[in-house]
């Protein structure tokens, strides 16, 4: 009997010792407890799906983008030479504006590569971008008047001019006077019309007659987006000026920039006669021939003013007689 307990307690000691490792092995991690294995009811999450790619910028939508961002009234400046766009932001090519006439590349061309790039430097480096186009054009006439001495006929060969009987003589003169630094009034027409055009305006430089006497003159019409016509004339300001500090020992000259014809009449006491408007539209139609470029529509141009006198009562002494000036002792204004 003794012998028979001794054996039943070995299986108990045995299941015992079972239980202790049992529970020292889940107090340890080693076996799972069943809490462990029981099953989470909370599915897992999804994890989330990435983001399709942004596509890449089509790079002439920037462009044109970037165009309307930088442009003032549909002009932009590409160190200095002008450009135009359309609503969307295309630039314009082969095609007139007027009398802005834009080529392949889409920048506006006189038809000169060398008055172009003298124009552009110009532009470049008297203008800002924070301007708008009207104290653009303001620079331009300044410079115009700034940078250019009056020399008369007899000290400089002007035969080109349409004093002559030449026509089609703006670029050539701009040219020689922007290189040289002097000119007469035709002279100074042409540089600032040359200049004007540069930043986007509808310019004329016109060869007329002025006064009683109907000395012939040069000076520059500007027709803006509604037909009206703006006269400029700065070669007689710079001779006012100098006729008013040396002479009457005034320290100002009257301003002849963007006037209306009558009050440019009554600022210099005479009158304005444009004998012909040396861009017709037939010289126009020629040259867009000669570019292979297109001609679009444009507002007619006022034909009735261009041919019409400019008077107005004086308010200033008359100009000083036309003189004979030797560069040397001509000073710039």
């Amino acid at each position: 009997m003794h012998a028979g307990r001794r054996q039943m307690n070995s299986p108990l000691k045995l299941c015992l010792v079972c239980l202790l490792l049992a529970a020292l092995l889940c107090g340890c991690g080693f076996l799972p407890t069943p809490a462990n294995t029981a099953q989470d009811p909370t599915p897992a999450p999804t994890p989330e799906a990435e983001p399709d790619p942004e596509p890449t910028p089509d790079p002439e939508d920037l462009a044109r983008k970037q165009r309307l961002t930088d442009s003032k009234d549909g002009f932009l400046w590409n160190n200095g030479f002008l450009q135009a766009i359309d609503d969307e932001g295309n630039l314009l090519t082969d095609r007139y504006i007027g009398v802005l006439r834009f080529g392949l590349d889409g920048r506006y061309t006189s038809g000169s590569k060398e008055l172009d790039e003298l124009v552009a430097k110009v532009v470049s480096e008297y203008t800002e971008s924070s301007m708008t186009r009207m104290e653009m054009l303001r620079a331009m006439y300044d410079y115009t008047i700034g940078n250019l001495r009056y020399v008369g006929l007899a000290n400089y060969d002007y035969s080109y001019l349409p004093a002559h009987g030449k026509e089609g003589w703006m670029p050539e003169a701009a040219i020689k006077a922007l290189k040289n630094g002097y000119g007469n009034c035709y002279s100074y027409a042409a540089v600032f019309a040359a200049l004007a055009r540069g930043v986007g305006y509808q310019a004329y430089a016109t060869g007329g007659q002025v006064g009683a006497t109907e000395d012939p003159h040069g000076w520059v019409q500007i027709l803006d987006d509604d037909g009206n016509m703006w006269m400029n004339d700065p070669e007689i300001e710079y001779r006012f000026g100098n006729y008013y500090q040396s002479v009457l020992s005034k320290k100002t000259a009257p301003d002849l920039f963007y006037k209306s014809p009558d009050m440019i009449g009554a600022e210099t006491g005479m009158s304005y006669r444009a004998l012909r408007n040396p861009y017709e539209a037939e010289e126009k139609e020629a040259v867009a021939r000669q570019f292979g470029m297109i001609p679009i529509p444009v507002t007619p141009e006022p034909t009735d003013a261009l041919s019409s006198d400019v008077s107005g009562n004086s308010i200033l002494p008359a100009a000083p007689a036309a003189e004979t000036k030797n560069p040397n002792n001509t000073s710039s204004k």
